[in-house]
Formats: structure tokens, C-alpha cells, sequence
């Protein structure tokens, strides 16, 4: 028989067995829980190749996705004609503008009349996006013109001689907002030179920033014809390298001052390393072999939304 201190002990020792069983069971139940978190977790963390993606969260009652329009981002890379000019005739219309300003009475005669009131110009590119038509840049001109890639339907180009200020001021705002690219061609001297009608080299880095391509209109708003081809080349050169040294980018892009050329200016805008030159020759046929004289439609004080919606029916 067994002494009252052994039975003591038994009872002891099964006491202990229970509780390191219980305790094991503890243990096994909590490591199935943390598993089971584990797994859990990683599931909501992360997308199984099977499943689909969660639906993402809808906007509050109240609120709706604000969509910016884009503008054409302008050209930074540098162009060449090709050696043989294709036999390719594209009709796009050329929009030439100068001042976009208020008509008072006391501006001289030509100054009124290439000024194009702010309210006019912005109906004016209002009309143009409702009638379906497509403001592309010169690149995109280039591209179209010289290496045969496709246009817009309807396409158009929105054009500014000179560099006066209201163009930053009372222009870039509105072809901004309609998202319209456009070309300004500036008179190098005239930036920062003092006169408040014309751009400063921050004012022309901000009209380029809005959207607006830069293109040359000479040093001095030269007549090419009436200089030596020295002066003439000089004006050409030192116009381009000065825009070029500010922008830090190719300019390519040139309009000719008053829209006086002839064949021996074209060549010497060539040498110059210009890809395309404007006139103020009318019409919207455009010839890749004359990338020197493209057409162009002047717009003044008195052309109106009726006038555009004229010169663009041809």
C-alpha cells in the first residue's frame, strides 16, 4: 500500500501533467490566432493575381474631378529640312496678330488698327473651338509639311508679331484657358530695352511657359530686302542666338519684318538655320517646298468674329 506522502506526490505530479497539457493547448490555440491574423492581414494588404483590384473610393457627395486643360507643350528640339524639299501642299490657315489691347482714341492710326480689342480676340478663339478647329504648333506645322505626318482636322495657327506685352497680359490668359498653342515672333532689341509696350526676357520665359512658341522677327525689325546680305544675316543670327542663349533652346521659327521678302532673303534665312519663315502674303495653301514664304491672314481691329469665320472659308 502506498503511504499517504506517496499518494501526496501522485496527486501532485498529475496536477502538473494537466496543467503543462492545458498549457500546450493554450500555446497551440494562440499560434492558430496569429496565423490566422498573419494570413488575414496579408490578404487586405495586397491584390491576388486572380482577383481584381478594389474599386477606388468615389468622391464625396458634392465634389467632382476639376479637368485642366492642356496646351501643346512648345518644341525644345532641334529640326532639319530634309535635302530634297517634298512636292506636298497642305491648307492651313495662318492667323497674324500684333497688339491685343483696349481701342482708345488716342492711338495713332496703324496702331489702332492692329489692335485687336481683348473681348474681340477672345470671342474670336471661342469661335474657332466651336467650329472645330485644331491651333497646332510650328513643330507640328514642320512635322506635317516636311515629313508628311498628320494634322489635326481643321487645323489652325494663332500667330503674334512683334513682343508686346498685352500678348502675356490679355492673350495668353484666354488661349491658355481654351488650351490653344500659339507663336509669338519678337524683336530681340526691343526686350528689356526700357519701353513698357514691349516684353521683358521674364515676361518672354512666362509667355512660353503659358504655352506659346518663340520665334524671331529680327534684331531691329529689319526689311531683309532693303539690307546688304552681311546686315541681313547679321540681323538673322544675332536675333536667333539671343533667344536661343535666354531660352536655352533651338529657335527656328521666323516672320518676316512687314512682310517684306524675296528669294534671296529665303536663302539667307536658311543659312541662318531657320526651318520655317511667315509672310503677310494672304492665303492658307502652304508648300513644303517654300518653307520660307508660308501664307498668312492679318487679323486687325476690324475683322471681328464674322471676318475670321470669312478668311477661314477661303
Amino acid at each position: 500500500m502506498l503511504t499517504q506522502d506517496a499518494r501526496l506526490q501522485r496527486r501532485l505530479q498529475h496536477r502538473r501533467r494537466v496543467r503543462r497539457r492545458r498549457l500546450i493547448a493554450f500555446a497551440v490555440v494562440l499560434a492558430a490566432v496569429g496565423i490566422g491574423l498573419f494570413v488575414g492581414l496579408g490578404r487586405g494588404s495586397g491584390t491576388a493575381a486572380n482577383e481584381s483590384p478594389a474599386e477606388k473610393p468615389k468622391p464625396k457627395d458634392g465634389y467632382r474631378a476639376v479637368v485642366v486643360k492642356s496646351v501643346a507643350v512648345p518644341s525644345r528640339a532641334s529640326v532639319a529640312l530634309p535635302a530634297t524639299l517634298p512636292a506636298r501642299t497642305l491648307h492651313v490657315p495662318i492667323l497674324m496678330y500684333h497688339r491685343i489691347d483696349a481701342l482708345k482714341p488716342s492711338l495713332p492710326a496703324i496702331t489702332r488698327s492692329l489692335t485687336v480689342a481683348p473681348a474681340d480676340f477672345a470671342r474670336q478663339m471661342a469661335w474657332l473651338r466651336a467650329h472645330g478647329y485644331h491651333a497646332i504648333t510650328q513643330a507640328r506645322l514642320f512635322g506635317a509639311l516636311e515629313q508628311g505626318r498628320n494634322l489635326p482636322a481643321k487645323p489652325v495657327l494663332i500667330t503674334f508679331d512683334d513682343g508686346y506685352r498685352d500678348v502675356l497680359k490679355n492673350a495668353a490668359p484666354v488661349l491658355k484657358r481654351l488650351g490653344l498653342p500659339a507663336t509669338a515672333y519678337v524683336i530681340t532689341s526691343r526686350i528689356s530695352n526700357g519701353d513698357v509696350s514691349f516684353l521683358s526676357w521674364a515676361q518672354l520665359h512666362a509667355l512660353e511657359q503659358s504655352g506659346v512658341e518663340i520665334g524671331s522677327h529680327t534684331v531691329h525689325h529689319a526689311e531683309l530686302p532693303s539690307l546688304s546680305d552681311p546686315m541681313a544675316l547679321q540681323e538673322l543670327i544675332q536675333s536667333r542666338r539671343a533667344l536661343e542663349q535666354h531660352l536655352h533652346h533651338p529657335v527656328q521659327w521666323f516672320a518676316y519684318p512687314a512682310g517684306k521678302f524675296n528669294a534671296r532673303s529665303e536663302e539667307l534665312v536658311r543659312q541662318a538655320g531657320y526651318v520655317l519663315a511667315v509672310t503677310t502674303q494672304p492665303g492658307s495653301a502652304q508648300s513644303a517646298r517654300a518653307p520660307f514664304a508660308l501664307h498668312r491672314y492679318e487679323v486687325l481691329d476690324t475683322t471681328g468674329v464674322g471676318g475670321l469665320g470669312a478668311m477661314l472659308r477661303g
